[in-house]
Order: C-alpha cells, then sequence, then structure tokens
C-alpha cells in the first residue's frame, strides 16, 4: 500500500466513523473507527517526518490550535453553559486542522518536485 493511502484511509474512517456515532447506535463501533482514522494520519505524517519528506514547521500550529479548539468544543457540549456555542468552536478547529492538512500535502509535494 502507499503511504499516501494509509493518509486517505485515515481520512474515510474518521469520516465514517463521526458519521456512524451520530447517525446509529452503534457509539462504540464509531468511536473505533475514529480512533482508527486518527492514528493511520498520524502514522503517515510521522513516517513522512522520519522519510525526511516533510520538516515540521509553523503549519503545525494550525493543527494544534485546531485540536484544542475542537477539544474544547467537544467539552463545551457536555457542559450546560451559556457563553459560547460549542459547534463554532468545533468547526474553526476542524477548519484548522483542514488547513493543515492542505498545507502539509502541499510541502510534501513542493519537498518531491525539488528533488
Amino acid at each position: 500500500m502507499k503511504s499516501k493511502g494509509l493518509l486517505f484511509i485515515g481520512i474515510i474512517l474518521l469520516v465514517f466513523g463521526i458519521i456512524l456515532k451520530k447517525v446509529s447506535q452503534l457509539e462504540v463501533l464509531g468511536l473505533v473507527l475514529i480512533i482508527t482514522g486518527v492514528t493511520f494520519k498520524t502514522i503517515y505524517i510521522l513516517a513522512k517526518v522520519k522519510s525526511g519528506d516533510y520538516q515540521p514547521g509553523k503549519e503545525m500550529l494550525f493543527l494544534l490550535v485546531g485540536l484544542i479548539l475542537f477539544l474544547i468544543g467537544l467539552y463545551l457540549r457536555s457542559v450546560d453553559q451559556a457563553l459560547i456555542n460549542p459547534i463554532y468552536l468545533i468547526v474553526l478547529g476542524l477548519s484548522l486542522k483542514v488547513i493543515f492538512i492542505i498545507k502539509f500535502i502541499l510541502i510534501v509535494r513542493a519537498n518531491k518536485k525539488l528533488e
């Protein structure tokens, strides 16, 4: 399997896990798919770092801030509060994570073209 396949399988598993968790009673299976998808994506990124195809830079801030906002949004959904609608934090966090993925792919492609 090509390494890029690992990234796309991870994304697909993550999306299916979220959908499964939301629309069915199979919450445990949805959670397993989410964790597996995140693991595949993490393995892909670490493999690219290890091979030298990717040198982490400032774009990692998108990932870090995105994860923090996403997790805070998830936490606030379970807490009764009226300060902020948690969906805004979740969507903003996911958007920053998508921006990271796009930047990551562009950097890896640019590095391959230089070789």
